[in-house]
Parts: structure tokens; C-alpha cells; sequence
């Protein structure tokens, strides 16, 4: 088999698709290439580029584990629609009946010393607040305007372990952070995103 293969495979939406629910996580241009490619990069990338949605790790779930635990969390009753998944990633289009919302995951492992003193609120967030459980897993949950240029809106919940797992839930008020607006805002509040964010079943 040859090395385009994987990529042949993909159909275009689903690599379009893909690239732009890492970019809704406000994960990067390396990261979209990652989603819309096969998954080549290793732990030094990983460390220079943090940031990046794909997890290297062998303890991280498999894309199909991703989506299951990520659909299992959401309240009952909306439908799904697109939906993306690969090792330590996975999004999806999930709609309440008040309009389409993005909402996607990233998982992990060994992330402590590349995230150490940046899990704090600094940079431009609509609003952010910056805490320490009591078990001392880091959490941040901000809000902060569309990276893409239209006028959407990301709610996030980022968490990091004491044992370097990292887990981010974000949410886009659209059905790609470049979309247009469907809906006032996102449909789970910070609470509830945090909630998902620190889900046991995320640690395998």
C-alpha cells in the first residue's frame, strides 16, 4: 500500500471537515494539517508544537472511543450530524433543535512540562477564569471570539492533570468557528464542558 492511500480514503468534506473542527478548537494551522492528513508526527513535534490536536501517546483512545465517550456525554435528545475522530481527537455537529453548535475534544498524555506556567488566562479571551482543584488538576474556562475572521464565539474548558493527562472541550455557537452564527451562543454552559472535560473514561 502505498502512501496516499490513507489519504484517498478520506473523502474531501471529511478532511475539510476535520481540518475545520481543529481549527474551531483554536488548535492552529499545524493542527489542521494534521486533520486533514494522515498522522505521521512524533513525540519531539508533540513537544514543539503543543497545540496540536493528535496525541502520540499509546495511552490515549483510539478515534472510535473518542467519538463514543464524547456522544455519551452530551445531553440526550439533539442530533448529530458530521463528526470526526482519530486518536486523542474527536468533533462533531450536534444540534439541540435551537441551531448547529461544533464541539470537539483532545486527550493527551505527558503534557505537564510543555504546558507548565500556560494555564493561566493570558492572551485575549471574551472572559476566562484560571483554578486548581483540589486533587490538583489545572483547569482554564474561558470564552474568546472567533480566530477565522466571522463572528462566532468558542467556549472552552482546558484541563491538565497532575499527571501531564490534558483534556480540552471547546464549542463554537456554529457549525465551523468560520461559519456563520446559528445560534446566540453555544449550547453547554462552562459548567457543563467542564464536567466532560474531566470524565474519567477520557483516561482510557
Amino acid at each position: 500500500m502505498n502512501s496516499s492511500t490513507p489519504a484517498r480514503r478520506r473523502p474531501v468534506r471529511s478532511a475539510a471537515l476535520a481540518a475545520g473542527l481543529v481549527l474551531a478548537l483554536g488548535l492552529g494551522a499545524a493542527a489542521q494539517a494534521s486533520a486533514a492528513a494522515p498522522r505521521t508526527a512524533g513525540a519531539a513535534a508533540r513537544i514543539s508544537s503543543p497545540s496540536i490536536a493528535v496525541s502520540d501517546s499509546d495511552a490515549s483512545l483510539s478515534g472510535r472511543q473518542m467519538i463514543r465517550v464524547l456522544k455519551s456525554l452530551l445531553p440526550k435528545g439533539g442530533k448529530i450530524y458530521d463528526q470526526q475522530s482519530q486518536e486523542g481527537y474527536a468533533a462533531l455537529v450536534w444540534d439541540d433543535g435551537r441551531g448547529k453548535s461544533m464541539i470537539g475534544v483532545n486527550a493527551q498524555d505527558d503534557m505537564g512540562d510543555v504546558l507548565e506556567g500556560h494555564m493561566g488566562c493570558e492572551g485575549t479571551y471574551i472572559e476566562c477564569q484560571a483554578l486548581t482543584l483540589a486533587d490538583g488538576t489545572q483547569v482554564k474556562r474561558a470564552k474568546r471570539a472567533s480566530e477565522k475572521g466571522g463572528s462566532a464565539v468558542v467556549w472552552l474548558v482546558d484541563t491538565l492533570h497532575p499527571d501531564g493527562r490534558r483534556v480540552i472541550v471547546q464549542e463554537v455557537n456554529s457549525y465551523a468557528e468560520s461559519g456563520p452564527v446559528t445560534r446566540p451562543q453555544p449550547p453547554l454552559s462552562l459548567d457543563r464542558l467542564q464536567a466532560i472535560a474531566l470524565d474519567s473514561r477520557w483516561a482510557g
